[in-house]
């Protein structure tokens, strides 16, 4: 089974199972990967550095104790990979594929085909891959559970309408339908405005001359703060400051609202997900906020 795997690998499969045992190694090289493994109970041998943490997003940090640190998700430490003697490899093909040839001589290699959309079927790729599919299952039961209680309570309230940018370095972005957040809107059944009601992931270099194309019911925006902080912020309150935002009725009905961009944009992984769905009775107000119960599994021994 295991020379299955390997050729399998090496001919570019994206989804392979076979019968671990509970004490399989897995690398992973991307934050979606490794949520996906924390939320099957599985804690990595080794995962590249979280974009923001010391090492790991403030989120996952309580799950990582004794995880090795192997690079950054453009930049893993191929050595160091190597030297942890993975049974699996898991990550991305958008951020890794160059790198695919050298990662299958270490392990077998199963990369979703961008971790920045589709994060319910890229959790169940890495499910099946290491073949805790009914487990996986189970989980995004939970969470689609969540999202359709939800989703009845915000049918009863009245910002129908959501707006999504995020303040980058002399920039703004506008997301759309398939990026993170765009997947939860419309999971939860939010209406977007119809610049972003729109099957992409987001506008970047966002021009002050469409600034009304954000108007919506309510407006959420996250905040790049890696590199480079202080000119965001700098230009996040120019960008506040311009006639036409002030003008924007969700801005005069003050709904306009700063999330979590680790959470809402970076992590783009189920744990997040969880995370988001049970802010959303705050941020909508909603007058009786249901019960949301964890749904990721324990760390195994």
């Amino acid at each position: 089974m295991r020379v299955v795997i390997w050729l399998l690998a090496i001919y570019g499969c994206l989804c392979c199972t076979t019968a671990f045992a509970q004490s399989l190694r897995v690398v992973t090289l991307t934050n979606d990967s490794t949520e996906a493994m924390l939320a099957l109970g599985i804690t990595p041998v080794g995962a590249t550095r979280s974009l923001v943490g010391n090492p790991w997003f403030p989120h996952i940090t309580a799950q990582m104790t004794g995880v090795t640190v192997v690079g950054q998700e453009l930049n893993p430490n191929i050595e160091l990979i190597a030297s942890l003697k993975p049974d699996l490899i898991l990550g991305s093909r958008q951020k890794l594929g160059r790198l695919r040839p050298i990662l299958t001589l270490i392990a077998p290699t199963v990369f979703v085909k961008d971790n920045r959309r589709q994060w319910q079927q890229n959790f169940m790729t890495y499910a099946h891959a290491v073949d805790e599919e009914v487990a996986g299952q189970q989980y995004l039961a939970c969470l689609n559970t969540q999202i359709n209680m939800l989703k009845v309570a915000l049918a009863q309230q009245p910002l129908k309408s959501v707006s999504v940018i995020r303040f980058n370095p002399g920039q703004v972005r506008m997301y759309q339908l398939d990026s993170f957040t765009g997947e939860l809107f419309a999971a939860l059944g939010l209406q977007r405005p119809p610049a972003q009601q729109v099957h992409a992931y987001g506008v970047s270099n966002f021009s002050r001359e469409r600034i009304q194309e954000l108007d919506a019911d309510i407006l959420f925006y996250f905040t790049y703060g890696t590199r480079r902080q202080q000119s965001t912020l700098q230009y996040r309150d120019s960008f506040m400051r311009d006639a036409s935002w002030q003008q924007l009725n969700v801005v005069r009905q003050q709904q306009v609202y700063s999330i979590d961009d680790v959470i809402w944009n970076t992590a783009n992984s189920v744990l997040a997900a969880e995370i988001a769905l049970a802010q959303i009775p705050a941020l909508f107000s909603l007058p009786v906020p249901p019960e949301l119960n964890s749904c990721h599994l324990p760390a195994r021994p």
